[in-house]
């Protein structure tokens, strides 16, 4: 199981309708970063990469000729579906595929894109390789994901996991421009995006008073200032009420 796919689709499988209706995956600031840094031309044949509830995959379908999905949990998928066609789009379909083993020929697609995805990925690397590999000569990679300041990335990771296990790894602005340089892709664009965040809305899809809610509480309560700061929390007594969440928006070219 290449991309932790039994977590994966555990968790997503059973949140899909929730991630459907999710107004941060379907409107969020990131989408439209994404979508206007990656400059989509009409000829474009594009793929999304864990399209999970295919919002991304929408959203590129009416700028483009041909837009794929590919996903490892069928219920995103279904709701995929059900969103595309509520838009009466035919030019996107959707289909199960892993993030780390792409089916698809090299030099297949002018974009490559993965929205919110790639902190649940085993190898991001591999991923990495992979989508530089289906692109064409000149195509475009498109990465969209949480990406925690210098000096939180270990607390940022820790409340991803009681949230979610199917989380594996969020990382930090330098080092996906190491990894996107190293892998021989030129970085076109690169941009943070900051959102300050409740608790509540973080936590969705997940429901308050449930185990993780309560996890995730002392993990802040026992948190130091330094990271305290850093993030932006903000405290109701010893109750965290929010804090600042960072995304960062990478546009790369294929040579």
């Amino acid at each position: 199981m290449t991309q932790e796919k039994g977590s994966v689709e555990g968790f997503f499988g059973s949140h899909a309708q929730g991630y459907s209706k999710s107004q941060s995956h379907a409107h969020g600031t990131d989408l439209a970063t994404l979508v206007g840094a990656l400059g989509p031309k009409p000829t474009d044949v594009a793929l999304d990469v864990a399209t999970g509830t295919g919002f991304t995959a929408v959203a590129l379908a009416p700028l483009v000729r041909q837009v794929t999905g590919i996903d490892v949990t069928r219920e995103m998928l279904e709701e995929a579906k059900r969103l595309a066609a509520s838009e009466g789009l035919t030019n996107v379909t959707f289909e199960v595929g892993d993030a780390l083993d792409i089916k698809a020929a090299d030099g297949s697609f002018d974009i490559t894109t993965t929205r919110r995805a790639t902190h649940h990925f085993a190898d991001v690397p591999r991923f990495i390789q992979e989508a530089k590999r289906v692109l064409k000569p000149g195509g475009r990679l498109g990465v969209v994901d949480m990406s925690p300041p210098e000096g939180t990335e270990v607390f940022s990771n820790r409340i991803e996991k009681l949230r979610d296990s199917s989380h594996v790894e969020a990382f930090t602005p330098s080092r996906w421009r190491s990894m996107v340089s190293e892998a021989g892709l030129e970085i076109l664009s690169f941009q943070v995006l900051d959102e300050q965040i409740s608790f509540e809305k973080w936590l969705y899809p997940v429901g308050l008073g449930g185990p993780e809610e309560g996890s995730i509480r002392r993990a802040w309560a026992d948190t130091s200032s330094e990271v305290r700061e850093l993030l932006n929390a903000v405290f109701e007594g010893e109750a965290v009420r929010g804090w600042t969440k960072s995304r960062m928006v990478l546009i790369a070219s294929k040579p």
